[in-house]
């Protein structure tokens, strides 16, 4: 797989991070949830529970260095390892969907609300499929860029609300129960999709891919923890009333040289979207073409490019599906499936076949 297309660790940690901030733009702010200060502090212990979690598949690809869950899964369960690119095939749809619905929701409600869901759709797909067909290392310079805007766009935001900030909003965890809080947990711990998408990637790494998930964690930490607490000091109560609270305190920040900052927001979100598209797409793509014969792989990402964008165009009428798919994955059991229990399921067939031997 290094072979194919080699990124660094540091690359694949960005697209990782920035998977998980488009999420967090879109999905995270709908949910009612604990305050702000409660869930700064459960994001750091969440990402020490998901290194628990990770062991098996970590002890297999130590085992089984340079080779992927689907290369593993084929030579250990035979034709019965083909479950595991359907299983990720599913799985990465099922993500490309939802990322695409929330990003024309989004646009229709925050910005264009006179333009076409269909529209909207087909264009950001039409892009992505472009950026996923060219494979990993064009993706990831784009996701450097992406990085520093975003960075930038935070800081400038950070600058012009801290004069408004009312820190008193902070409240400790003790306003909220431990029902709340522990489903915050399980939603940063298992509702982090891009853990699958980190199992898939990593022996695309060139080198020191143990490396991924420590970067990968430190950016979100300090980024995330920073939104979550400015957009809340900002906003106060009011964030509780916004669909979307980042988008909300980007239209109120104003800067002697910048004036408005939403539409350079919008503009950092675009892209966003964008590299969550291409980096599951290149994860259906990889997976459809185990699937397909040799000679029509290669337009396994295309296919599967314009699958999830028919399923997006179908689904976006049907919000009350696309509430159940979000609520799926919040609840954390697809990720629990594919990075611990079918990790462990290759682990233990593998001790089968030596203690047969």
């Amino acid at each position: 797989m290094k072979g194919e297309s080699a990124i660094s660790a540091w690359q694949l940690a960005v697209l990782l991070f920035l998977s998980r901030v488009t999420h967090f733009f879109l999905a995270e702010p709908q949910r009612e949830g604990p305050q702000a200060l409660t869930a700064a502090i459960w994001l750091p212990l969440s990402i020490l529970a998901s290194v628990l979690l990770l062991l098996p598949a970590y002890f297999l690809l130590q085992k089984n260095k340079g080779k992927g869950l689907l290369d593993i899964a084929g030579e250990r369960w035979g034709r019965m390892g083909l479950l595991f690119p359907v299983v990720f095939l599913l799985f990465s749809i099922c993500v490309l969907v939802q990322t695409a619905c929330s990003f024309s929701y989004f646009l229709t409600s925050a910005a264009y609300p006179q333009s076409s869901p269909w529209t909207l759709i087909l264009l950001i797909f039409v892009v992505a499929g472009y950026t996923a067909s060219m494979g990993y290392e064009p993706t990831a310079r784009f996701g450097s860029f992406v990085l520093v805007a975003l960075v930038a766009a935070v800081l400038f935001v950070g600058v012009s609300v801290w004069p408004q900030a009312q820190w008193e909003f902070l409240r400790p965890p003790s306003y909220d129960g431990w029902q709340s809080q522990l489903r915050l947990f399980i939603r940063f711990t298992l509702g982090n999709v891009e853990t699958v998408a980190l199992l898939f990637l990593l022996p695309a790494v060139n080198k020191n891919g143990g490396g991924v998930f420590w970067k990968w964690s430190l950016l979100s930490f300090v980024v995330l923890d920073g939104i979550i607490l400015f957009a809340t000091a900002a906003l106060g109560d009011y964030a509780g009333t916004q669909r979307f609270p980042f988008y909300a305190v980007t239209k109120i920040a104003e800067l002697s040289i910048f004036q408005r900052l939403d539409s350079l927001h919008m503009a950092i979100w675009v892209f966003l979207a964008l590299i969550r598209l291409a980096l599951f797409l290149e994860v259906g793509g990889k997976s459809l073409a185990r699937l397909l014969p040799q000679k029509a792989s290669k337009y396994a990402v295309s296919i599967c490019t314009v699958v999830s964008a028919l399923l997006s165009g179908f689904f976006i009428g049907l919000p009350n599906i696309l509430e159940k798919l979000g609520n799926l994955f919040a609840g954390g059991i697809p990720v629990l499936l594919l990075t611990v229990l079918l990790p462990i399921l290759l682990l233990l067939s593998k001790r089968k076949k030596e203690a047969g031997q």
